[in-house]
């Protein structure tokens, strides 16, 4: 079952894109929900009594279960398809919400919160694999760029909501978000870029040609033409196989840049004020600051500024994007490092409120607009048809060891070397992260996802001959 042919092949794209958001925002929401559960279990009328190493499970588990997630897609993705895969991770997100629902104890939670983990791992490869492969390459950044709207907007969602009510009904509320995406899946067309892989051509041309229209025929005819290429000499993967695939260009490189793209994000602070947020908020602005309203206008611009972000992937070159912010964010945190060492100096110029209040602002703004947009950019765009699901699952495994560790560490940073000594680390690993993607980050903007993969490779399919060239000389080098 999917949309009929007579609905515009764009508005078929943004259907496949709301549909992903949905399963998104609803991960953002599983990730938001320990702000919730744990001050109402905390209380005094609470039916489950909580202890401190029991919170700290509840908030962290999650991040176990998400490598797990991460290392099982590859095979459901080659496997099933994007679409069956799609349904398949719908389940545990939904048995989690409902796990949460009918609790009476911690075990049953902590159960709850390893199914959440499990689908928000699988989520993050999946997002990245469909959104690339279904839109177009004028439409691929700002449709890519939504998912971390609808993360932001489920994280904001959860918090709202249960600030308002039990976290039982918030949980309730929250299921729904799972189940509307699974329903919508039905109505999704099978990936055309699966379809060649599998040698599927006719089934591949319906398809992409209910989500492209007929205005798109070069990059159909590149993308089957590669696939015959690769499908006639596809050997059977062995030890000897995989040494030689892990040392190809088109393997390691996108790998690289990818790893280097998620540190960066992480160092950034984004997540870490997702969590820390009251804590960096006292450190940073003094203890007599109302934290809790500048999280909420923090939350606020975060929002925001993810839906401008889309704009700027639309509109703006992908390099253009990632060194502008990612350069501002190196600049506000020099200038927290700088701000705190005057503070404990006694040394204030201005009303320093002010002061510090920006400069969170402006690290939120950079992270929101663009470093952490090019992060699902980048994973949606740059990884070959042939790796694309064990490339994409490897890194944000990898990924998800350097959340563990940001989030594990900093408490202990903190007390060991102070704000400022976390901000001067954090920023020394942003430099170092900028430099290495200035010389690996090809610029991908209106590029279709075959043309990408042959400028990874040297394969020039332009030459009159119609015949596959290397090329000395590639136009973007990695």
């Amino acid at each position: 079952m999917y949309l009929p042919f007579v609905i515009s092949p764009f508005l078929i794209q943004c259907f496949v894109c709301a549909t992903v958001s949905m399963n998104v925002l609803s991960n953002g929401c599983a990730y938001g929900f320990p702000a919730v559960l744990l001050p109402q279990l905390k209380l005094p009328d609470s039916l489950i009594p909580l202890t401190k190493a029991q919170e700290s499970w509840i908030a962290s588990i999650i991040t176990i279960a998400m490598l797990v997630g991460n290392l099982s897609m590859p095979l459901i993705l080659d496997k099933l398809g994007r679409k069956k895969a799609h349904f398949l991770i719908n389940i545990p997100a939904v048995v989690g919400w409902l796990l949460i629902i009918f609790a009476n104890n911690v075990q049953i939670i902590l159960l709850a919160r390893l199914m959440h983990g499990l689908s928000f791992g699988q989520m993050v490869p999946l997002r990245a694999v469909v959104i690339g492969e279904y839109s177009s390459p004028k439409n691929r950044g700002a449709f890519l760029t939504t998912t971390t709207v609808a993360q932001t907007l489920g994280m904001f969602l959860v918090h709202l909501i249960g600030s308002l009510i039990h976290w039982k009904m918030t949980a309730l509320i929250c299921v729904s978000f799972t189940l509307i995406s699974f329903i919508m899946t039905f109505f999704l067309p099978e990936s055309p870029s699966w379809l060649a892989s599998k040698g599927k051509y006719d089934e591949c041309k319906q398809h992409f040609h209910k989500l492209r229209g007929d205005q798109e025929e070069a990059e159909l005819n590149e993308l089957i033409q590669a696939r015959m290429e690769h499908n006639a000499t596809k050997t059977v993967i062995n030890f000897k196989n995989s040494v030689e695939i892990v040392r190809k260009v088109e393997f390691y490189k996108p790998i690289l840049l990818f790893l280097h793209v998620t540190l960066l994000v992480y160092v950034a602070g984004g997540m870490n004020l997702a969590v820390y947020g009251v804590a960096i908020v006292g450190l940073i602005m003094g203890p007599g600051v109302d934290a809790n309203f500048w999280l909420v206008e923090i939350d606020i611009l975060r929002i925001i500024t993810n839906i401008l972000a889309v704009y700027f992937m639309k509109m703006c070159l992908r390099r253009t994007v990632a060194f502008s912010t990612g350069v501002l964010c190196l600049i506000a945190h020099v200038a927290v490092v700088a701000h705190v060492i005057m503070i404990k100096q006694g040394i204030t110029l201005f009303d320093y409120i002010w002061i510090p209040a920006l400069l969170l602002n402006l690290q939120c703004f950079a992270v929101s607009a663009g470093v952490l947009p090019i992060m699902c950019v980048i994973a949606g765009e740059i990884f070959p048809l042939a790796y694309r699901s064990i490339g994409i699952s490897f890194g944000t495994a990898i990924a998800t060891l350097f959340h563990f560790l940001i989030l594990k560490t900093f408490p202990y940073l903190t007390s060991s070397v102070g704000i400022e000594g976390v901000y001067g680390i954090y920023g020394s690993v942003i430099l170092y992260c900028l430099i290495v993607m200035w010389f690996l980050m090809p610029e991908t903007k209106g590029r279709t996802l075959q043309q990408i993969e042959d400028n990874l490779k040297g394969v020039d399919r332009s030459s009159k001959n119609g015949c596959n060239t290397k090329t000395s000389a590639p136009t973007d080098k990695f």
